[in-house]
């Protein structure tokens, strides 16, 4: 049995389930019966639904056969080299039979197992074993008129499968053919008639998926406009004066003047994502206390700075042998100076 196919198979095989789905869209859409006066509109949204679709489709396409091929190299592999079942022995005449098939079997729910056909050459008796040793017990079929059990048989030939269900109690009997070149033969009709109609070629993908990221990225601003705007911090945050750095320098040397705080001097500034500013000032007033040179310069920046885009470090000031010291933060982005009014809230 060979699970593991060469690439090309699985890019068909994942064609043909798009151009199968695309064809029931079309199919199913509900402006196909929508009145005259909607179905020109319902023809436009139709065919934009289905080149979105397609697209997706054309977006999943390498990762989903990588899957595929994965899964199916697990499956080759386990049906390789799994070993048969050791010291089967007939029940009826206690002889050992003979293995003449096998099967992966994949339950919902649990681990991949292989299942042994054993057939006894002496008494026909036939029993189906996993690989661990456990016989599977399978019921039969019931007849539909007599509910008595239906004997089920396959014949094949060729590419035709032919499975046969008689009942030995009511003379019932059904069959069902399987025409494995008639499947495939409409399968590459499908793909011949309609791979350039529903398949987009690498062309076609690449353009889908750059429009589709631009779509989300101006649905995404949209949204991040449309809740800023119902965001009290953001509407003020427009309200603040976005101060240069000579406007700064002048605000604060007045501001501090006042107070008897003289040459003002702006260190170099750190440029990241905020702006740092160190600076210094002198003070003038010999009488002022350590304590009250430090707090009073801070009191009155952090007073000055409140309706601006500028604040005071929280280190504050320091004041050394009539010096006094601090950094200031400038806020430019529009998120953090609506965090900075937030933050001024709480």
């Amino acid at each position: 049995m060979d699970y593991l196919q060469d690439e090309q198979y699985y890019n068909d095989l994942y064609d043909l389930f798009t151009i199968k789905m695309c064809i029931d869209f079309e199919n199913s859409s509900v402006f196909i019966d929508s009145p005259e006066q909607i179905r020109p509109m319902g023809k436009i949204v139709s065919e934009v639904g289905l080149y979105f679709f397609k697209g997706d489709r054309y977006r999943q396409k390498p990762e989903t056969i990588r899957d595929w091929m994965a899964k199916d190299r697990l499956r080759q592999n386990f049906f390789d080299n799994t070993p048969e079942p050791r010291s089967i022995i007939c029940p009826k005449c206690r002889t050992q039979p003979k293995s003449a098939l096998k099967t992966l079997d994949e339950p919902l729910n649990g681990p991949m197992r292989m299942l042994f056909f054993f057939g006894c050459l002496s008494c026909d008796y036939k029993q189906s074993i996993f690989n661990n040793g456990e016989v599977r017990i399978s019921k039969p079929p019931s007849c539909p008129k007599c509910h008595h059990d239906l004997k089920r048989s396959y014949q094949r030939t060729g590419k035709v499968i032919t499975t046969i269900d008689s009942c030995s109690n009511c003379e019932y009997k059904e069959t069902e053919i399987d025409d494995l070149d008639d499947k495939k033969d409409a399968d590459c009709k499908l793909l011949t008639d309609y791979r350039e109609k529903y398949c987009f070629n690498d062309k076609e993908g690449t353009e889908y998926i750059t429009t589709a990221r631009q779509l989300q990225t101006h649905a995404e601003y949209m949204r991040d406009k449309e809740q800023k705007a119902a965001d009290p911090a953001y509407q003020q945050a427009k309200n603040l004066k976005k101060l240069t750095i000579t406007e700064l320098e002048e605000l604060v040397g007045k501001v501090i003047a006042k107070a008897k705080y003289q040459k003002l001097e702006l260190g170099k500034p750190e440029i990241d994502r905020f702006v740092i500013v160190p600076f210094t000032a002198q003070d003038t007033d010999t009488s002022r206390k350590e304590y009250d040179s430090e707090n009073q310069p801070k009191r009155l920046l952090k007073k000055a700075l409140e309706d601006t885009n500028w604040r005071l470090m929280s280190d504050g000031i320091s004041y050394r042998l009539g010096y006094v010291s601090g950094k200031l933060k400038g806020y430019e982005k529009e998120d953090d100076l609506a965090n900075l009014i937030r933050t001024n809230k709480s």
